[in-house]
Order: structure tokens, then C-alpha cells, then sequence
């Protein structure tokens, strides 16, 4: 039974309520904001700094190696503008200049990526496994793969830009409210009545952001999408620390010939632990309320030993995030056309990058006579 309905009444609140702190929700209610909103309220099922979505943990990659020409044009909007943009507001660094490196057999998917970039004209140079083994040398490398270096890479400061967020929207007047959960969002009068715990909240305007639980308060227009949870691993490497800091141990991806073979990781940020994971993105999916499974410390083990030339000492550190994927990849920023709702799902497990830019969409699809992106 759909969660948005509607009901005759007369509308006072806010001017818009985000539904969902995470990055785009959190973007979101920043673009309204600097573009000039003012009644604005963010509510949040969980409290701050959760680990039950998509966007806790310190550290994400941003890259414009990718197989598909839209992105590599989107990561260039959010290099070249959402993100210094976020900077300039927010009064502070958000990413930590590095090295890419992309790889893979020639005969797999590695294909579609050197084409694509190649395509667009971006800082992404084609490097012989010699001259990677050289420059990369904790990474493995098959004799037969391709590699690309992306000079546009970078680490983004996850949890530093959550809290630089939290602590803007604050700051200008935007009020957050932890642990509120959207349980319906009705129409009501020429606006929205959207029902939690604590009461209903009436706004004019709302944006739905929950990630993994997407489904539960949109009616239509948004494509099937699967819930995919993710193991991720820290682990302690016996090599120098001037190895393996950002600006020389690089943000990577092995893109093996199947799905399931794509491996990533990234340079450490406030320990000396390496962060590596299987990027999964296929299989049945999980329900985001289930628990866990514990972590298998063994596999993670393996999958790093796998991937790097240095011996792995141990696994400092594991954490669970969820992907909340979407047919291909895709990134998605709808506006209902009956009710002044927009939906955003933009995960697929690859969209923390795509923040800012994805948040600038959504306002401008809530305050329709803005000036588009950039």
C-alpha cells in the first residue's frame, strides 16, 4: 500500500521538509538553503553519525574513470563545481588530491572504461603494467591488463563533509530532527502532510533521500531497485607510512572480466590502515532492517592478500554500509508530477561523489524557477 496519499486541509509549515540525513538529503537541504528557502526541516529515522545507510565511514573515493560517458560528464560537474562549491560554503578541504588507478583484463569490462574516458577528453592517461608496477608498487597487477591514471582522483573526507554539512545547515537556520521517522507523506491543501512518531509535519515541498528504504514512502516513478550490503575492511600493511598516504598510494579499482570481480581501495585517513572491499553490486539483495551476518575476517583477509604485494598483518577495523541499486547503474532525481514531491535514488555504490551536484538537481526541481546546475 503506497505511503503517499492524499487528504483536503489547509497548509502552514515548512517551505520544504528532506526526508533522509544522508549525503543528498544533507546536499539537498544545502543547495535550498544557499539558493534562498528558508522554512526548511531535515528528518532523519536514525540519530546522527548512524552506520545503518550509505553514507557513514571517513572516506570515499571521487574518480572520472568510468565505463559510462554520463558519468565521466557528471564527475566532471562535481570536480569542477559541486564540490568546490561545497568547499567555498562550507570553509574548509573535503578531498585529498591522489592518484587513480583503474585496472583490469583488456578482454573485460576494463574496456568500456579507457574507451569512455578517452572519449570525453579527461586527465585519464593509458599506463603500461611496467610503468603501474613502478609507480603503484603495493598493488598487484596482472601481467595482461590494461591501466589507466586518473589525475582528476581524489579521497573525499566522508565523515568530515557530513559534519561540516550538519554543522552549516545548523548554522543557517535549517532544523535537523534525529530520530524522526517518515512513517506517510500525504497531500494536504495546496502541500504535504507527512506523518512521524512525534506528529505531522506540514511543508509545501518535500524531498524523499531514505536510500535503502526508498521504496517504502514513494508511490511510483522510480525503477525496481535492490539493497546490497556491503563488507568493507581496514587493514594493517607491512609497508612504510609514506607508502601508503594519499598523494602517493592511490585510490584504485581492479575491474575484473564478471561483476562480482571488481575489488577497490583507498589510501588510509586518520590511521595508518588501508581501506579495501568487493564492490557488490549483483545478487538477491537483503531487507535494510535485517542484522548483519558477522564479518568473515578470513575472507576479507584473502581478498587483500589477493590484491596487494605487501604482507597484510591483520584486519584493524570492518564496517557494513548498503548500496541501494538501481537497473544499470543509474542515478535517479524524480519529481512526481501530481504532488510536490521528488524522490531521489541515487546510490547504485557509487553516488557519494555525485553529493553535491545531485543535491543542486533536487533543489532545483523543488524550486522550478532556479537557474540549472553550474
Amino acid at each position: 500500500m503506497p505511503a503517499v496519499g492524499r487528504n483536503a486541509g489547509r497548509m502552514t509549515g515548512f517551505d520544504c521538509a528532506v526526508v533522509g540525513a544522508g549525503i543528498h538529503g544533507l546536499c539537498t537541504a544545502f543547495w535550498l538553503r544557499q539558493l534562498g528557502l528558508r522554512g526548511i526541516v531535515v528528518l532523519e529515522q536514525f540519530a546522527a553519525d548512524h552506520a545503518r545507510g550509505s553514507s557513514h565511514g571517513a572516506s570515499r573515493i571521487t574518480r572520472s574513470s568510468y565505463a559510462e560517458p554520463e558519468f565521466v560528464a557528471l564527475a566532471q560537474r562535481a570536480h569542477s563545481f559541486g564540490w568546490p562549491a561545497l568547499e567555498q560554503a562550507l570553509g574548509r578541504s573535503l578531498r585529498l588530491a591522489t592518484p587513480g588507478v583503474f585496472f583490469g583484463p583488456l578482454d573485460g569490462p576494463f574496456a568500456a572504461y579507457r574507451n569512455a574516458t578517452a572519449a570525453a577528453g579527461v586527465a585519464v592517461t593509458p599506463v603500461s603494467v611496467a610503468e603501474a608496477r613502478d609507480r603503484f608498487p603495493l598493488l598487484r597487477f596482472g601481467d595482461d591488463d590494461g591501466v589507466l591514471v586518473d589525475a582528476t582522483a581524489a579521497v573525499l573526507l566522508a565523515a568530515t563533509t557530513m559534519q561540516a554539512l550538519r554543522e552549516w545547515l545548523i548554522a543557517h537556520g535549517v532544523e535537523l530532527r534525529w530520530q524522526t521517522q517518515a512513517l506517510a507523506v500525504r497531500a494536504q491543501g495546496r502541500g504535504l502532510a507527512i506523518e512521524t512518531p512525534a506528529g505531522t509535519v506540514q511543508a509545501r515541498h518535500a524531498v524523499l533521500a531514505t536510500g535503502p528504504w526508498s521504496g517504502q514512502l514513494v508511490a511510483g516513478g522510480l525503477p525496481d531497485l535492490v539493497v546490497q550490503r556491503q563488507t568493507v575492511g581496514y587493514f594493517e600493511v607491512d609497508a612504510p607510512p609514506a607508502a601508503t598516504a594519499a598523494g602517493r598510494f592511490p585510490v584504485w579499482a581492479r575491474i575484473g572480466r564478471t561483476a562480482e570481480e571488481f575489488v577497490y581501495g583507498l589510501p588510509p585517513t586518520g590511521s595508518h590502515a588501508l581501506k579495501l572491499a568487493r564492490h557488490r553490486t549483483t545478487g538477491a539483495g537483503c531487507d535494510p532492517e535485517a542484522a548483519a551476518p558477522p564479518h568473515d575476517a578470513g575472507a576479507l583477509l584473502a581478498l587483500a592478500r589477493a590484491h596487494l604485494t605487501c604482507p597484510v598483518r591483520g584486519l584493524a577495523a570492518s564496517e557494513t554500509c548498503l548500496y541501494t541499486m538501481a537497473p544499470a547503474h543509474r542515478l535517479f532525481v524524480h519529481r512526481d508530477a501530481t504532488l510536490p514531491v521528488t524522490t531521489i535514488a541515487a546510490c547504485s555504490g557509487h553516488a557519494f561523489k555525485f553529493g553535491p551536484v545531485i543535491g543542486r538537481e533536487a533543489a532545483d526541481l523543488v524550486l522550478a524557477d532556479r537557474p540549472p546546475i553550474g
